[in-house]
């Protein structure tokens, strides 16, 4: 039976609340039943006591830091349990939304790699920092499984980077991404050399941005490149599925072509899941 306390809670003098992922019932950290259960707690928790706190860091005890959806879970979903899995989608994506508006600062200190839901949780961080090692990768590779990002990977990818570049570089083909080539496409902010450093350089970002909110939320925010609707992109975007097409050379992949689609040609769980 998996440990249901996957989440560590640790509250330092200076009010910097450290929440490591480590499951105990498993080698890498995922989005099992365990996991959402103690992000629940955790984000009721970190509510209820923000007065206390004056930043949060999130990391992980394994070699990586969230390997994303449990797939031993996942090929058992079947239509009959698409309610109660929509639910726990959107359990999750609501965690993922107050941690971003706590109203503190949240940095993701990422040792290793943060995939899939890994990474949607890193990007409900208001900052990202990862441990420059080989083996780390990030990046939505469900995608290639015929699965969409469900943690609101796709309205976050989007809003960071752009729609083109959130686009092509991470969404239709599920790009894994070393850590220097993460932070230059924007997806990592910067990269430490050792893990004392990654929380050194959590705390440090802590204390000089206390008041810290998502980019997306500033009241002059606007999306790198433009909107949808703007001149440029209403040009570029209809020529997408065609490349999209040439690229997969025929292959059944159906997460792409439902990121691409409007709302109106796609099934309502697809967009209420991004």
């Amino acid at each position: 039976m998996t440990d249901p306390n996957a989440i560590r809670w640790e509250q330092s003098t200076d009010g910097v609340v450290t929440l490591t992922l480590d499951d105990p019932g498993q080698r890498a950290n995922t989005m099992n039943d365990a996991f959402r259960a103690s992000l629940a707690a955790a984000v009721e928790r970190l509510t209820a006591e923000k007065d206390t706190i004056t930043g949060v860091i999130v990391t992980s005890a394994k070699d990586s830091f969230l390997a994303g959806g449990d797939l031993r879970q996942l090929i058992r979903v079947t239509d009959s349990d698409a309610p109660r899995f929509s639910a726990q989608i959107e359990q999750v994506k609501g965690c993922l939304r107050t941690l971003e508006t706590l109203g503190k600062p949240v940095v993701a200190a990422l040792n290793g790699s943060a995939l899939g839901g890994g990474l949607e949780l890193a990007l409900a961080c208001h900052h990202r920092i990862a441990l420059d090692t080989p083996n780390a990768r990030f990046g939505l590779p469900e995608v290639t499984f015929g699965l969409l990002p469900g943690g609101g990977g796709v309205a976050r990818t989007t809003r960071l980077l752009g729609v083109v570049d959130a686009l092509t570089k991470v969404l239709l083909e599920g790009n894994r991404y070393p850590p220097a080539e993460a932070v230059r496409l924007g997806l990592v902010d910067e990269l430490a050399a050792t893990r004392e450093e990654l929380l050194d350089k959590a705390r440090a970002w802590i204390t000089a941005h206390p008041h810290s909110v998502q980019r997306w939320d500033a009241a002059d925010y606007a999306i790198p490149g433009g909107a949808p609707g703007s001149p440029g992109l209403a040009a570029t975007l209809p020529a997408l599925p065609a490349t999209l097409r040439k690229k997969l050379r025929g292959a059944p992949l159906p997460a792409p072509h439902h990121i691409l689609a409007p709302p109106s040609r796609a099934p309502s769980w697809i967009w209420t899941a991004r």
